[in-house]
């Protein structure tokens, strides 16, 4: 009887010991980073429920932070129709105070734009002007990531940290959710680091300064005129990267293969706001569609790293609008395109990975170009990572309704309808003439 006893109580303790989940930031975890992403890792792969919340606390006024409904859809999935961006000739204005995300609250999108919808989930990234769309829970394999509003949690801080039953479910039914107020709390790091600093360390584990590529670029100041270094440690990091108005600033990875930033992100999931103004190729800017983007940015160099776009449908992998831009061995992969460059980039030893042929339809109804702006559109072509650039003319009739829903874009030459030799010849010329500008020879003249 004595060994018996002996026998359950030995049964009974592994079971309390065993542990369940394994969270991360760890229970009474100190020195967090506040950007710290908040994962669960399991002992199955888990499922994401479609209501009930995630709710972040201030430990010390039990007060709610942050708030994440899953009753909220992520973002659309498919197609909407929008109206186009109003084209304008005119630059944007970079000079006036333009907020980062080190002094904007999420949820309540900074200057005048309005949300792009109160839909879906909204939040604020490198403080640009509208709200993005982003999954609040992804699963990778056994780890659910939980991804919060943008800046809500501050230094020297503890909170904890509240689960809704069925937000997060498995097969062996092992969790059921966490209402305690002691279930999983942490403490954040006393202090950023301070303004003198200029190399500034990211890594996955938290081990670093930041603990996102997002977290790190928002500590430097905009317009900045001291060089900052950026140095990325390896690791995965899922997150959208936006930022504007950084210059003199080097991103670097610990290795090209290591270092891979990456987000399920297209044209669908994060169109292009219907009420700002655009001074880019009307539907290319200001798309939020790319998985990294760097606005108005000068003398900046990046190396040693993987940017790529997750999702099907037009989505570039790199989106950079500045001057004097220096790629490195830098893996890109998109969506349709890789890259797109607004300004001077100069690559070297990098690999573009675009998603297939780029198909462009000789339609009556396309938008029409003149031969400088031609050549602009076919050189963004050239430099996004297109396999191949297919122009297609189309028959008496027009397209099939297969082939304009397979297109990429429309051009038109002309409102006249022409016979499809005559197009041919024209176009022939145009994409001579296009070249000729390029190379800046003196065939055309404005």
């Amino acid at each position: 009887m004595r060994k018996l006893m002996i026998l359950v109580c030995g049964l009974l303790m592994v079971g309390c010991n065993a542990p369940q989940q394994e969270f991360f930031p760890p229970r009474k975890a100190k020195e967090v980073n506040p950007d710290t992403r908040l994962a669960i890792t399991f002992k199955s792969e888990p499922t994401v429920g479609s209501s009930g919340k995630i709710r972040v606390w201030d430990a010390a006024t039990d007060t709610v932070v942050d708030s994440l409904d899953l009753s909220i859809p992520a973002g659309p999935t498919t197609p909407r129709t929008l109206p186009k961006a109003p084209y304008t000739w005119e630059p944007y204005d970079y000079s006036g105070e333009r907020q980062t995300n080190r002094t904007t609250k999420p949820g309540t999108p900074s200057g005048v734009a309005e949300p792009t919808s109160t839909d879906y989930q909204l939040t604020i990234i490198g403080g640009f002007t509208d709200g993005f769309h982003f999954h609040p829970v992804l699963v990778r394999g056994n780890r659910a990531e939980i991804y919060l509003h943008h800046n809500l949690l501050e230094y020297d801080k503890e909170y904890y940290v509240t689960i809704d039953e069925g937000v997060l479910t498995t097969a062996e039914g092992d969790f059921d959710g966490i209402t305690k107020r002691d279930g999983w709390r942490f403490r954040t790091k006393k202090e950023a680091p301070g303004e003198e600093v200029r190399y500034l360390t990211v890594a996955a584990d938290g081990s670093a300064d930041f603990t996102t590529v997002q977290g790190a670029l928002d500590h430097i100041p905009d317009h900045n005129t001291e060089a900052y270094t950026i140095y990325i440690y390896n690791g995965d990091y899922e997150e959208l990267v936006y930022f504007r108005s950084k210059n003199h600033l080097t991103i670097e990875g610990e290795s090209r293969e290591g270092v891979k930033i990456h987000y399920p992100n297209n044209e669908v999931f994060n169109p292009y706001p219907s009420n700002v103004a655009t001074n880019e190729w009307p539907g290319t800017f200001p798309s939020r569609r790319a998985a990294f983007m760097a606005d108005n940015c000068t003398d900046l160099t990046m190396r040693n790293l993987t940017i790529a776009t997750d999702l099907k449908g037009q989505a570039e992998g790199l989106l950079l609008m500045g001057e004097r831009m220096f790629l490195d061995q830098v893996t890109i992969i998109g969506s349709g395109d890789a890259l797109q460059a607004n300004g001077s980039v100069y690559l070297h030893k990098c690999r573009l990975v675009g998603d297939g042929d780029c198909l462009t339809l000789m339609d009556e109804r396309g938008a029409q170009y003149t031969s400088m702006e031609y050549a602009q559109w076919l050189q963004k072509r050239m430099l996004s990572g297109v396999k191949r650039l297919v122009l297609v003319i189309g028959g008496p009739y027009g397209f099939s309704d297969e082939v304009y829903a397979r297109a990429d874009q429309k051009i038109s030459l002309s409102k006249m309808t022409f016979s499809h030799q005559i197009v041919r010849a024209i176009f022939a010329e145009q994409l001579y003439r296009a070249f000729t500008i390029l190379h800046n020879e003196p065939y055309h003249h404005e």
